[in-house]
């Protein structure tokens, strides 16, 4: 079980958190949504500053004694790259507990940000430390191609357990809407991060997408999908949320219309052009090996309710694909009773919703952001998110309807 404190930081007063398998988060604007969002994901991908750390080590630009003094450096530049403005929240404390005595702790004292480790992932991290510098200084230059490729394998195994969850993180942010107008720009430091990251992996996907996408699966028969009726169930939701397919061609995003008409991404209809790269790297998860921390900011962002309907089977099916772990920030009603739908179908075993769009509500943790603070909405003997929870945040959001529309006139 990990956990996630969180005190003083931006808006939130005090959060502990019990990492679930499948979380929501809703609430006001700038009430923390985003906040843990991105928090969670930089804890679960600490994993990466241990690999640069390492690669510092065998390009020989880290003389220091001490590695991992350059590792926690990496974490604070990781973290400031997610808030530049750090130093006007003041003293804060954040702690992330992967379990088995494994702890990283980043905190800010004065206008200085420090990291601390647990005793036991400090010697850990160590360990992985010194074994890499002896066998550099006195087995590496008469090693051969294939001893070394073996070692790496071997160290990337140990980093890859480090953190005790081997799941690949990926961030899927809101105002995807954002990556037709500043592609090839992404490296603008005006930009939110969690977009310049979005934006490099829509670049690094695009080019397999050069096909529709029955044509590309039907093409990689090399493959062996976990689960081909999930492969093609998720084709189908991703068609009905576009209204078409999806093509990358002559260097041009398009959705193919019937009688084959197209429409260039740049000219589609928000809801589309916010859900596309969702769907796509949620199906690019599937079409690989392995298992994935995926944070979702507003999946629901700009699609008609029914389109919600279908993104939330789509989202559930990859939650169920490989025993992916999902994390998403809403606003919409939506969201939350079709998850509930999908947990009582589980619960109940009905035919209403398919088995593969199901959800164990033992996994489910649902929750409002209220006061600085954090609020659990499931019943913990059904577990399911409360009716009288779904109706009071249908009300507040009317409420908030009426308030902008009362301004606005």
């Amino acid at each position: 079980m990990q956990q996630l404190k969180i005190r003083n930081f931006g808006p939130l007063h005090e959060v502990e958190l019990i990492v679930k398998d499948y979380m929501i988060f809703i609430g006001p604007q700038a009430s923390g949504k985003s906040t843990i969002l991105k928090l969670l994901y930089i804890f679960r991908s600490l994993r990466e500053e241990v690999f640069r750390t390492v690669a510092d080590i065998v390009e020989g630009i880290n003389t220091d004694p001490l590695p991992e003094l350059k590792l926690k450096e990496h974490i604070i530049n990781k973290f400031k790259s997610f808030w530049n403005s750090h130093t006007r929240y003041g003293e804060f404390f954040l702690k992330y507990d992967y379990g088995n005595d494994k702890v990283v702790t980043i905190y800010q004292s004065g206008k200085k940000i420090n990291v601390a480790f647990s005793e036991k992932l400090e010697q850990d991290i160590r360990n992985i430390f010194v074994g890499l510098r002896t066998y550099i200084t006195e087995r590496y230059k008469n090693a051969t191609q294939e001893h070394k490729a073996k070692y790496y394998a071997e160290l990337d195994r140990h980093i890859y357990f480090l953190f005790d969850r081997e799941k690949i993180p990926i961030y899927i942010p809101a105002a995807r809407v954002m990556a037709y107008g500043v592609f090839g720009r992404y490296l603008n430091r005006r930009l939110d991060n969690t977009i310049k990251i979005f934006i490099q992996q829509i670049a690094e996907m695009r080019p397999l997408y050069y096909q529709d996408l029955e044509e590309m699966v039907n093409g990689m028969r090399a493959y062996e999908f976990r689960d081909r009726d999930s492969i093609d169930m998720a084709m189908v939701l991703i068609r009905k949320i576009l209204r078409g397919d999806y093509v990358y061609e002559e260097n041009n995003e398009r959705i193919k219309l019937e009688k084959k008409a197209y429409i260039e991404m740049p000219f589609a209809s928000t809801g589309q052009q916010e859900a596309l790269w969702l769907m796509l790297q949620l199906f690019t998860t599937m079409l690989s090996s392995g298992e994935y921390f995926i944070i979702i900011d507003e999946p629901e962002a700009h699609l008609y309710p029914l389109a919600q309907k279908y993104m939330m089977e789509l989202i559930a099916l990859v939650a169920n694909y490989a025993e992916n772990e999902i994390v998403m920030a809403t606003n919409s009603p939506t969201v939350l009773k079709s998850v509930n739908n999908q947990v009582y179908a589980k619960k109940k075993n009905t035919e209403v919703v398919h088995p593969k769009y199901r959800l164990d509500g033992k996994i489910l943790g649902a929750y409002i952001l209220e006061k600085k603070g954090l609020r659990s909405i499931v019943d913990t003997k059904k577990g399911m998110i409360m009716q009288h929870e779904l109706d009071s945040v249908g009300d507040m959001l009317d409420n908030e309807l009426r308030i902008m529309e009362e301004r606005e006139n």
